[in-house]
């Protein structure tokens, strides 16, 4: 079963996202922060097959952005952003598998998780 770690401090979006995974099978937890989440992995959680990370809310997004890129090199991380954070400061070369922009639909995203993990099925 794929481990996915999901962060931000959008509490209903990372709740439904959640909510969503369990329900498809995945082990999925949730962290209110992307310095709690990195800071867990740091402390020598085991890593998990994705980490999704909302930075649109964040207090702090610079430094978000520079612990997830340390991360990227360990495990694979998708991003979520706002338009203007990518327009503004762009995330791009910091390592990061995907980067999304909001509004992001979740059906959609667990549709692209379930591909990248595996355990996708077609609807025939």
């Amino acid at each position: 079963m794929s481990h996915i770690l999901i962060a931000g401090k959008d509490w209903q979006a990372r709740a439904l996202l959640r909510a969503q995974l369990l329900d498809e099978g995945f082990d999925a937890e949730a962290q209110g922060t992307i310095s709690e989440a990195v800071a867990t992995l740091g402390a020598g959680a085991k890593l998990p097959d994705l980490f999704i990370a909302d930075i649109s809310a964040s207090d702090n997004p610079s430094a978000d952005v520079e612990a997830l890129a340390a991360m990227a090199r360990k495990l694979p991380i998708w991003v979520v952003a706002s338009r203007t954070y990518i327009i503004e400061k762009g995330l791009r070369g910091h390592g990061f598998e995907m980067i999304l922009l909001r509004p992001v639909d979740v059906n959609e995203l667990v549709d692209q998780i379930k591909k990248r993990l595996g355990g996708y099925r077609e609807i025939e």
